[in-house]
């Protein structure tokens, strides 16, 4: 118990200090006005229900940073990165988009199954 505390906290602090190393939303998209990211992961083509949740990004003080944990607690080193998808479609101007993200961690010596589908709303200046 207390190897996998300890672990959280090490993924806790790295993950603080990617978003304090990443540029800012705002000032990477200066014309950006709101964000909201609706969030659901799926095994295959079963949305988990538990996994949804709406993300409303605070785009004065937001990291371009994108990264959300794997919600399968049996994952190990997983995660979905979709920093780069995001800020395409921002630098793109555009006010509505999907996408999805294939975790990239392990349940035992399988890789994971979990899959993050996100909608994204965007309005600018």
């Amino acid at each position: 118990m207390m190897r996998r505390n300890n672990e959280a906290t090490e993924r806790h602090a790295e993950r603080r200090r990617r978003e304090d190393e990443a540029p800012r939303l705002a000032a990477a998209f200066p014309s950006l006005l709101t964000l909201k990211l609706h969030l659901q992961e799926a095994k295959g083509d079963v949305s988990v229900a538990e996994t949804g949740h709406i993300r409303h990004v605070v785009v004065a003080n937001a990291p371009l940073l994108f990264e959300m944990p794997c919600r399968d607690t049996a994952c190990k080193d997983g995660g979905h990165d979709v920093t780069n998808a995001i800020a395409k479609s921002l630098k793109a101007g555009e006010k509505n988009f999907v996408g999805e993200h294939q975790c990239t961690g392990y349940v035992g010596d399988t890789p994971c199954q979990r899959l993050l589908r996100y909608t994204a709303t965007a309005t600018y200046k």
